[in-house]
């Protein structure tokens, strides 16, 4: 292999990893930021730096809730583990008591994005329609959507805090890239959201934490060092 050819690879690579590093992780899905890092290369890390937001917007959804009620926050991306969460928080805990909130999580990019943008409209389609399969006699507000935009773990502790919520309930396997490079939603929750999570769906040997199950789901306790 020539010294061109070499450096040509070393040049594609570093732009595709710091679009990963930088950007994959904080919740960009957007392929054109990989095709960016491909042609720029090391001159992407800066760019991709300056890019990368870490903080969480609110696109669209509903006032926070009273923190004098009890909310449970629940993970929703249309993959199989995620619905089974909203099937089994639809199962155990009556909205005639509990506020339910369905969160959908874009790209950062659309926080910037006009109400029609194809990822928030697709992300509220979304939530409606899983918001259907609560009792239809739910009290108004009781069973809430926010489509959020940033990293999704990150994301959802968000709205968990903002909502005083008692319980986070997601899958264990969402509908992101690969887990083992950009980090997985359920354990990075298990491990450091402040509040306990359901993780819907058989148990898979894997240990988050401490840890009990009831047939149904597993819930992870964080306590802080």
């Amino acid at each position: 292999m020539s010294t061109f050819t070499v450096g040509v690879v070393v040049w594609i690579v570093a732009g595709v990893l710091a679009a990963f590093v930088l950007l994959g992780r904080q919740g960009y899905r957007d392929w054109r930021w990989y095709v960016l890092g491909a042609v720029f290369g090391p001159l992407f890390i800066p760019i991709a730096a300056e890019r990368a937001n870490r903080s969480v917007a609110v696109v669209e959804g509903a006032e926070p809730a009273s923190r004098s009620g009890t909310s449970i926050v629940v993970g929703v991306d249309g993959s199989a583990g995620a619905d089974r969460a909203v099937r089994l928080a639809a199962t155990l805990f009556d909205t005639a008591r509990v506020r339910v909130v369905l969160v959908g999580v874009v790209d950062p990019d659309a926080a910037d994005g006009a109400e029609d943008d194809p990822r928030r409209v697709r992300a509220r389609a979304m939530l409606v329609e899983r918001a259907a399969w609560f009792e239809p006699a739910a009290p108004a507000g009781h069973v809430a959507i926010e489509v959020v935009a940033g990293q999704p773990a990150r994301a959802l502790e968000a709205v968990a805090e903002a909502e005083g919520a008692s319980m986070i309930v997601l899958g264990r396997r969402g509908a992101g890239l690969t887990r083992h490079l950009l980090g997985d939603v359920a354990t990075r929750l298990g491990r450091h959201a402040s509040v306990p999570v359901l993780l819907a769906g058989p148990p898979d040997g894997s240990r988050l934490g401490d840890a009990g199950s009831d047939g149904r789901g597993t819930v992870v306790t964080h306590r802080p060092v």
